[in-house]
């Protein structure tokens, strides 16, 4: 059962406002990193065989830009259910959130239903053409079936965090297993796009377009690895033969289950990937120099400065937000200490500065937080 929102309570909004709310959520449409919905049905000992519980799972960049406090999900059956989120868990890596949201809800009859979630987009996508990825649109496929013994979904033991690295071979494994001993097979997909929804509000999934696989985006190859871009079927692991360019790229893995020949759910696991540069082709600076080099504030709000030592000249400097994406470049600024970067027009969140030194180039990691 939907909850009413404080907004929907006002009758009247002042240009503004409308104004204000629309920026508002342009700016969060940048923050989710990946997602995917698990499934159950009732194994309670008073089983009810159309009552299944899902669980909607989203991976989003740290520091958050904003919070996903709530999510809805679509069951297939012109009906829906938002609930707050459960638990939010920050990754080995300190980089990216887990956000977990659970739900229940019971089906009027036997059938197959197409439960979707929608959320988030992202900008500079370098297999989308028009460089901007329409909303995530997660969904999971389920047999509502009174005579099919319980089944749970397949659980994906690995995150969706691993970092190609341009002419390389990058390997992913999403570890899926599944409790019950279903067959799985798993297959690459153009990610889903959202397209408007049918007569009774469930939504509708398209082609994400511009979307272009990953076997346009070939590097240097290497002789020990399988050619292009390969998915086992069987076991669900994906080898890209390499990247070409660093960058944003989407892709999406369907994962299907099987039992007796009969095909009984299915997931999507939609996905960025930020290829970087091949680290054996960077000379950095120095352990040396870098020792002598420090950052503060940090988190910054106004100005970051760099204490370092004055052999050290900082040429320039480069911010990229945390999917890869360059968003400005800064001018360093002499100072007694060292070199000050202005970051105030920076929107809060995580960076990576590429700062050009005259010993070599040099990445930091910095919070803006105004």
């Amino acid at each position: 059962m939907n909850l009413p929102l404080p907004l929907r309570k006002i009758k009247v909004l002042v240009l503004p406002l409308v104004l204000l709310f629309a920026v508002c959520f342009s700016s969060q449409a940048s923050h989710i990193r990946a997602g995917n919905i698990y499934y159950k049905s009732d194994t309670t000992a008073a089983r009810n065989p159309l009552r299944f519980f899902f669980t909607l799972v989203t991976y989003s960049v740290a520091p958050p830009p904003f919070e996903d406090l709530e999510a809805t999900l679509h069951f297939g059956d012109c009906t829906s259910q938002r609930v707050p989120r459960e638990s939010r868990t920050l990754l080995p890596n300190g980089q990216v959130f887990m956000n977990v949201y659970r739900f229940e809800h019971t089906f009027a009859g036997a059938g197959t239903y197409a439960v979707t979630h929608t959320v988030g987009s992202q900008g500079g996508i370098v297999n989308i053409s028009s460089s901007l990825k329409p909303d995530f649109f997660l969904q999971s496929t389920i047999t509502v079936d009174p005579f099919l013994n319980p089944n749970r979904s397949p659980i994906f033991q690995h995150v969706p965090v691993d970092v190609p690295a341009r002419n390389r071979v990058f390997t992913h494994n999403s570890g899926a297993i599944d409790a019950d001993g279903d067959s799985l097979s798993f297959k690459l997909i153009t990610p889903l796009a959202p397209n408007g929804t049918n007569a009774c509000g469930n939504p509708l999934g398209i082609a994400a377009p511009g979307f272009s696989g990953l076997e346009n985006f070939l590097g240097r190859q290497d002789p020990s690895a399988p050619a292009g871009v390969n998915l086992n079927r069987d076991t669900g692991l994906l080898t890209w033969n390499s990247p070409s360019l660093q960058g944003t790229y989407n892709i999406a893995i369907k994962v299907e289950e099987w039992r007796k020949g009969r095909l009984i759910g299915t997931m999507i696991r939609d996905m960025l990937l930020f290829a970087q540069e091949d680290p054996s082709t960077v000379t950095g600076i120095s352990e040396e120099w870098k020792q002598q080099i420090s950052f503060y504030p940090n988190p910054a709000s106004g100005v970051l400065s760099v204490k370092a030592p004055a052999a050290v000249k900082v040429r320039a400097a480069q911010a990229f937000n945390s999917v890869g994406k360059q968003v400005t470049s800064l001018l360093p600024q002499k100072s007694a200490e060292g070199w000050v970067l202005d970051v105030r027009h920076l929107p809060d969140g995580f960076y990576l500065l590429n700062l050009q030194t005259d010993q070599g180039p040099l990445v930091q990691r910095v919070v803006v937080k105004h």
